[in-house]
């Protein structure tokens, strides 16, 4: 006779979306339009089952963040950037479920997340320069490399036999100022009354898979039972 299995309290997952957000810049002057602009995530996640309603789940997401028409200024150079990041995030999120029928719930989570930065570039619109159109900047060295924030969000899940189909909607509050005030580098967020923080929206959809183990013999003859 084959082992019976036992679902465990441990489920693994993953979810691919896209983001929405844009800098939220203290002191902003006359020409920061600072408009939200499109980027996209993927995040793999492990989830624990305290109980029925409860859960926790960390999670390691790959990030591409993005917010444009930022002024940047040198000298009478002046113009704006429209910014692209990219991140490591690590969250930890506790998730509280509530069932609506046998095959739909409805969760709400929060967290807290570190996003470490390994990639970012600006493309410069330079309106008052004799230079014409866009061109790319590395600027890396105008953020710092981490960025600590807050999450919050809601998650509707289907139930089939084996697996869960869920979608997710998030908003993640950037907690630290990101400008770097690197003088030598950074010449474009260089201005100590300047506190740049990050603000996204995030849509994901995805999936998550119980995790079995075989029963043990007494746990099968209950089973069969």
């Amino acid at each position: 006779m084959l082992p019976q299995k036992v679902r465990t309290n441990f489920s693994l997952g993953f979810r691919g979306g896209i983001t929405n957000g844009q800098f939220e810049i203290s002191n902003p002057e006359k020409n920061d339009k600072n408009a939200s602009s499109t980027g996209s995530v993927l995040t793999f996640f492990a989830n624990y089952k305290i109980n029925s309603h409860f859960s926790v789940q960390p999670e390691l997401a790959i990030g591409r963040y993005r917010s444009n028409n930022t002024l940047y200024r040198i000298a009478l150079l002046q113009g704006t950037i429209d910014y692209t990041i990219s991140t490591f995030d690590l969250n930890l999120m506790g998730i509280y479920s509530y069932p609506i029928t046998d095959w739909f719930s409805l969760s709400a989570e929060a967290g807290v997340s570190a996003a470490i930065l390994y990639s970012s570039f600006g493309k410069v619109i330079a309106p008052n320069t004799r230079i014409t159109g866009k061109y790319d900047i590395n600027s890396d060295n105008q953020f710092e490399k981490f960025n600590y924030g807050a999450i919050v969000g809601i998650i509707p899940s289907f139930h089939l036999k084996n697996a869960t189909i869920q979608a997710s909607a998030r908003y993640r509050y950037g907690l630290n100022n990101i400008n770097s005030f690197d003088y030598k580098l950074n010449r474009y967020l260089a201005n100590a009354e300047r506190t740049i923080q990050t603000r996204d929206i995030l849509f994901q959809v995805g999936f998550f898979i119980p995790i079995y183990r075989n029963a043990k013999l007494k746990e099968s003859v209950i089973s069969n039972q």
